[in-house]
């Protein structure tokens, strides 16, 4: 008995490992997909560089931006010859009207995915849209590519918590009632009896107590030590809690329900009818 709840543990401890090591997998996909958006930044046109001060004031509060990068015509002029290594000088170019360039990184997080309309909106409300490059295309594709992440993440996290909490009740209840049957039959003292009760118990608890919080400490150790980003979502853990919660639940009223019926079979109710044998006490005499 003591050998198979122990493979029960073990299997419990395998399987939140590996369900706290594909969701820091997820994790790393989303932040690689965020450090992707980070690198497509906002390139804004300025002919009219009397809006410069305007639109790097109105941009100041926005949330979500790294840096807000302002070059004057000849400086981006100039990068661009470096860039590329065109046969040009910058005498060459000073005589033509170049706009000045802003330039707009966002953090890599996804609060910058919340704050770039924001940022659209107020470089609209200078410039014209033919003036604003905002690789609106390469940004599409990840967005969407993020949102496929997070339902499979939804769908991974709900599949395997269900499908834990079905190991938790269908191990522990077929382990507990082969231990019922068992003993099924043989007389027990009143202290044995309490002693299998608290045994049961204590699995029940131990089941609780032991493998996700082991797996959540080494976890928290591994990331500590390693050292690593925390990318896995809190509510993730909350998710596990509750399937562990609500497992160890779950056997703590069915165990109690069979024990409560195996003890109704060993020490069954006996009714006792007193017999009449066909007579009755006939009396008459009213009641004064």
């Amino acid at each position: 008995m003591k050998t198979r709840y122990l493979l029960i543990l073990f299997t419990l401890i395998v399987l939140f490992g590996a369900w706290l090591y594909l969701s820091y997998q997820i994790g790393i996909s989303e932040t690689d997909k965020l450090e992707k958006l980070a690198n497509l930044p906002i390139y804004a046109y300025v002919a009219d560089t009397t809006q410069v001060a305007a639109i790097l004031s109105e941009l100041k509060p926005v949330p979500g931006i790294k840096n807000v990068v302002y070059e004057t015509p000849m400086q981006a002029a100039s990068e661009l010859i470096q860039a590329y290594a065109l046969p040009i000088t910058e005498e060459m170019i000073s005589d033509y009207a170049l706009p000045a360039i802003i330039t707009i990184n966002l953090e890599p997080n996804r609060e910058s995915i919340s704050s770039k309309p924001i940022i659209m909106d107020i470089l609209r409300s200078h410039l014209p849209e033919a003036d604003i490059d905002s690789q609106s295309s390469a940004y599409r594709i990840i967005i969407e590519e993020l949102k496929h992440l997070d339902l499979y993440n939804i769908v991974f996290n709900v599949v395997i918590g269900i499908l834990i909490l079905i190991i938790y009740i269908f191990s522990r209840t077929t382990l507990e009632l082969h231990k019922l049957f068992h003993y099924k039959g043989n007389k027990h003292s009143a202290i044995e009896n309490i002693r299998l009760q608290r045994q049961s118990v204590k699995h029940t608890w131990l089941m609780l107590l032991v493998p996700l919080p082991i797996c959540l400490i080494g976890y928290f150790a591994w990331i500590y030590f390693k050292p690593l980003p925390q990318l896995i979502p809190y509510w993730v853990f909350l998710v596990q809690a509750a399937a562990a919660i609500l497992g160890t639940l779950i056997n703590h009223f069915i165990l109690h329900s069979f024990e409560r019926q195996m003890v109704m079979e060993e020490n069954p109710i006996e009714v006792i009818y007193q017999k009449n044998n066909g007579t009755e006490d006939n009396n008459d005499t009213p009641l004064t």
